[in-house]
């Protein structure tokens, strides 16, 4: 019920994008000099409720050693390698909050199944495996 909420609010919020990075403006090439790609994520498989949710700070959780605390870009994919564009499927992405497929949310869309996604981030080299949220000392 909270990831819904929230993933409302996003959709309410904000404009679907329609592209395969962001920001829009980068490439696979983009993350370059002391920049890398981390491995790729799949966090969730679609459903009929949620439709597919790949969320930065989930991943962030669920991984910390090979993600970073502020990613530069993502890219998103289907898990057979398509671009999102190419699926027909309502989605949004962002670095900040991840990929989002909101086919469930839309009414003419609600009766196809998102397809599976994965995502991977552009992380400053130096950062990936650094501690997403600060310790505080005791």
């Amino acid at each position: 019920m909270f990831v819904q909420g929230i993933v409302l609010f996003i959709l309410l919020n904000g404009l679907m994008a329609q592209t395969t990075f962001d920001p829009a403006s980068f490439t696979q090439s983009s993350c370059t000099n002391n920049n890398e790609w981390t491995t790729w994520f799949d966090s969730s498989d679609p459903n009929f409720t949620q439709g597919e949710l790949e969320v930065t700070k989930h991943i962030q959780q669920l991984f910390p050693k090979f993600m970073c605390p502020d990613p530069i870009a993502i890219e998103a994919r289907t898990i057979i390698d398509e671009s999102p564009t190419q699926t027909g499927d309502v989605f949004r992405l962002t670095k900040e909050d991840g990929f989002m497929c909101l086919n469930q949310m839309v009414t003419n869309f609600k009766t196809k199944l998102c397809a599976d996604y994965k995502v991977r981030y552009c992380c400053p080299t130096n950062s990936i495996g650094k501690p997403t949220i600060p310790t505080i000392p005791p």
